[in-house]
């Protein structure tokens, strides 16, 4: 039996369509309106195409109010927004000025501002469809110049490294302090473990003074009580010393106070001073190659380890300058290219998929 309410030319225009590709919601609306047209009831059509009664009653009602038009459209788009364009630009220049923490917080602000409320559900679906999406912000130092830092890079530190040689060497320097504690670090864990990694107190540190070389990347390091001009003044006579022809020995170093003291300035100005300083921007440790030098220290030796002692945590890092050359490999991989690009990543982002450098 057929024929019961569909017009004979919609029946036919249905089943042409049946036969072409479309939609799977579409073609579920037309199998429903065809067995419905054959005398099934709105329960048994539900039954065999797996979908409740009411939604087949809602098929008809669309046939009815609209014909196969009806049918066809799917209706995806969403409703209105409750704001209009102009509040809706108002609310994207508040979300570029200000970082809100959650959904809820923004519905504060669209009520106190438009007197419109807002369900944090439907709050979170209106920010994505403005191009939003829900993620923490990349931490900076406060006060980074990156045209600054460009700058350096094409003008200075770039011709530097390609002049590089035997007769002018180029050295990276910085101090690292890696205190007496735990040094947590991402690693592969059985899914539903804990790992317990014991700390102590932290109190005390091994303050090292280094210079990492370009493009040989030997290092020359000296331990200090504190990191001083002092300290530096003896890491550049050893400088001096490793290369007697030189005719001067360029050093990339940071603005702490100590590398712009009277008494540093005094040595430098010295006779037969063969010390070059070069100056990072400020807050730009990315620059200074020898930092990754220090994080492949930390990750070598300190990482996820446990020193039952002071003793044992020093004899530890002595023990990793005493063997370099077993990593030779990773060394010759540091690049002032990766420590400039280094700044684009997000922090942690290489630890947390369980790579290394």
């Amino acid at each position: 039996m057929s024929g019961l309410f569909l017009d004979p030319s919609d029946r036919a225009h249905l089943l042409a369509m049946m036969r072409r590709q479309m939609p799977s919601t579409v073609p579920r609306r037309m199998d429903a309106l065809l067995l419905l047209d054959d005398g099934w009831t709105a329960e048994r059509v539900a039954e065999v195409l797996f979908i409740d009664a009411e939604t087949v009653r809602q098929y008809r009602r669309l046939y009815e109010a609209d014909g196969t038009t009806g049918l066809t459209r799917l209706g995806y788009e969403g409703s209105a927004p409750a704001l209009n364009p102009e509040q809706l630009a108002a609310l994207v220049a508040e979300l570029e000025a200000r970082l809100y923490a959650t959904a809820q917080a923004v519905c504060a602000f669209v009520h106190r501002a438009f007197a419109v409320d807002y369900t944090a559900h439907a709050m979170a679906k209106l920010l994505k469809r403005l191009g939003f999406v829900y993620k923490k912000p990349k931490g900076v130092p406060a006060k980074a110049d990156a045209a600054a830092q460009r700058r350096f890079v094409e003008e200075t530190l770039a011709p530097l490294l390609a002049k590089a040689s035997a007769e002018e060497p180029v050295y990276f320097t910085d101090a690292a302090h890696p205190a007496y504690t735990a040094h947590p670090g991402y690693g592969w864990i059985r899914k539903g473990e804990t790992r317990e990694l014991k700390s102590n107190h932290g109190r005390v540190r091994v303050n090292i003074n280094g210079a990492l070389s370009w493009p040989d990347r030997q290092i020359v390091h000296r331990t200090a009580e504190t990191i001083t001009s002092g300290a530096m003044i003896a890491l550049f006579e050893d400088l001096q010393a490793r290369h007697p022809t030189a005719s001067a020995i360029w050093v990339v170093l940071d603005n702490a106070r100590y590398n712009h003291s009277a008494e540093l300035r005094a040595w430098l100005a010295g006779e037969g001073c063969r010390i070059r300083p070069v100056y990072l921007p400020a807050y730009s440790p990315t620059l200074n190659l020898i930092e990754r030098f220090w994080r492949l220290l930390k990750d070598a030796v300190l990482r996820n380890e446990y020193f039952p002692t002071y003793a044992a945590f020093q004899a530890a890092i002595e023990g990793f300058f005493a063997h370099l050359d077993d990593y030779r490999v990773q060394i010759e991989s540091l690049s002032p290219t990766a420590s400039i690009s280094s700044a684009n990543r997000t922090p942690k982002l290489r630890e947390r998929r369980g790579i290394t450098e």
